[in-house]
């Protein structure tokens, strides 16, 4: 009995434990780092004056970050831009590709050392650039910028653009000098800003009662200072979890409960760590509902952005509770675009979309769609280079047929078929195709970039432990004929051994065991074996079959 309590004490144990990770959805990527329930923002290094030159031009300094895998493509709009200087400095090694809808009052510069083609979407006439000095770090081209005009109007760092507009909006009661501090880009009325980062994982699920979030900083991201914005109205509870020397600053009108391994400003009001929570889901999910007293999360996050400090909203923000600078950002749709997708459908109508989620036969056709909407109304065509997908282990090509289209500004569409998945152990692949954006009237070509779909593939038939040949009209005439031929020289085999030594041999079952029409080593054969008849023919009463019976009959009179 001692050990049947032990063992069902472990089996519960073992529940529980399940029962508390089910309690934690799995997030996945957020594209542009923003959903209905958590907005991520950057804080990066910039300035913002009302510095005009003498001859009325303002002076902007455009730095591009680029995180690994993003594409280096973006949209610049200056059609709306006052007279101006653009600088463009980047520290990324990697050639930067502009689709530019220019200005003749803006006078572009591109740093020594930074790579940028610029493509204008009518002409094939190239852009005319000057060239800036490279100066070391921000600090020292915005004194670059100061001595040669005699002063800055704007520094701003975008991380992953995709769509950068200048606009002629300038507000009061600027500084006269750009002192460079961590701010929101997207705070500045003078430029819109938007970007593909997917720096954040987030998941939520809706659950009666009181909220509980939690964010989690992993061990190897250097963030160290979060401002943390929480709705009054679906945060309860949360759990900050970062690095050592995380600092989080809380904005909130209303009381919450906070649990957190790391230093928390709540009012003005210095909170120190209550318990030490590893980078561990698990260990994250037990100190949570246990702390709380808590069954189920609200949403779960986890920050990969590697930069110092960072802005967060979390929870359904209102236009009336949220400031100025997010409000027009959780109204948008629940996840951005990236600049390239693909989208998967099981018909060929391209109405049935396939989720994540979706498990695909493989004896079964899918369709595929691939998109780029993030250009503005510069239009490029989608060259499909080659497609592959590979598993942890296995790497494989994949063929695909190029699928017609008549609506305008049509997606490219393409098919698949995974039979050549059928027979491999693994289930669980991604679909990467090659693809170049081309500009059909400039005959233009950016390089190479990938687009990625993950997917599930399922066997659609089993091979039979027992497997037969399948015989053709002409293959089984040509065994019928064959075997007439063996019977044939076989019965004249016999009467000729019968007539020379008197003895015969017994042709029934040889000749039963050897007839072609009654294959019976294989359960889907031809024709099934028949029992051999134990009676008498009419035609076994000729003269030969009656000497032959009499002879076997009685040997003692023969010999006599």
């Amino acid at each position: 009995m001692k050990i049947i309590r032990t063992l069902l004490a472990l089996m519960m144990g073992l529940m529980t434990a399940a029962a508390d990770l089910n309690g934690i959805c799995k997030p996945s990527s957020v594209p542009g780092n923003k959903n209905d329930w958590i907005v991520l923002k950057e804080m990066t290094p910039g300035c913002w004056t009302d510095f005009i030159t003498k001859d009325s031009m303002e002076v902007h300094i455009l730095k591009l970050l680029l995180s690994p895998g993003t594409n280096p493509i973006f949209n610049l709009n200056l059609t709306g831009a006052n007279p101006s200087i653009l600088i463009i400095t980047s520290p990324s090694t990697q050639d930067f590709h502009v689709l530019l809808s220019d200005n003749p009052s803006v006078i572009l510069y591109v740093t020594n050392g930074t790579s940028i083609k610029f493509i204008r979407p009518t002409t094939v006439e190239p852009v005319q650039k000057q060239v800036a000095t490279s100066a070391e770090g921000d600090s020292g081209l915005l004194k670059w910028a100061t001595d040669e005009f005699t002063g800055v109007t704007s520094f701003t760092t975008v991380r992953d653009p995709m769509t950068i507009t200048f606009t002629r909006i300038k507000d009061s009661h600027l500084p006269t000098s750009c002192d460079l501090q961590l701010e929101l880009p997207s705070k500045k009325t003078l430029i819109e800003l938007n970007t593909s980062s997917s720096d954040l994982k987030s998941c939520y699920n809706e659950h009666p009662g009181e909220k509980l979030h939690i964010i989690n900083i992993p061990d190897d991201v250097r963030i160290r200072n979060v401002s943390v914005h929480l709705s009054s109205e679906s945060c309860d509870k949360v759990v900050l979890r970062g690095p050592p020397d995380t600092q989080w600053k809380i904005h909130t009108n209303h009381e919450i409960r906070l649990l957190s391994n790391n230093h928390i400003f709540f009012n003005n009001l210095l909170m120190s760590p209550r318990f030490a929570i590893l980078d561990d889901l698990e260990d994250i999910t037990n100190k949570a509902f246990s702390y709380f007293q808590s069954t189920s999360v609200t949403s779960y996050s986890v920050i990969h952005l590697n930069i110092s400090a960072v802005q967060l909203w979390i929870g359904k923000i209102t236009s009336s509770t949220a400031s100025p600078e997010v409000e027009h950002t959780t109204s948008a749709s629940s996840s951005s675009p990236s600049p390239l997708q693909m989208q998967l459908y099981s018909s060929p109508d391209y109405t049935s979309p396939l989720d994540a989620s979706s498990k695909v036969h493989s004896n079964k056709r899918v369709y595929a769609e691939i998109s780029i909407q993030t250009l503005g109304s510069i239009s490029l065509s989608i060259k499909v280079r080659s497609c592959r997908v590979h598993s942890m282990l296995l790497e494989k090509n994949m063929p695909f047929k190029e699928e017609t289209c008549s609506n305008k500004n049509c997606p490219k569409r393409l098919s698949f078929s995974f039979e050549l998945l059928q027979d491999l152990p693994s289930t669980s692949w991604e679909l990467e195709c090659a693809v170049q954006l081309c500009h059909e009237k400039i005959k233009f070509c950016l390089n190479e970039t990938k687009v990625k779909r993950n997917l599930q593939v399922i066997k659609s038939y089993m091979p039979s432990p027992n497997q037969c040949f399948e015989f053709g009209l002409s293959a089984v005439l040509g065994i019928a004929f064959g075997g007439f031929m063996i019977g044939v020289l076989l019965i004249g085999v016999l009467w000729f051994i019968k007539i020379r030594t008197g003895h015969s041999a017994s042709m029934g079952s040889t000749a039963a065991e050897l007839s072609v029409l009654s294959i019976s080593g294989c359960p889907c054969g031809l024709t099934k074996r028949q029992p051999v008849p134990t009676h008498q023919s009419p035609s076994e009463n000729s003269s030969a079959n009656a000497s032959i019976g009499s002879t076997q009959s009685t040997p003692t009179s023969s010999m006599a």
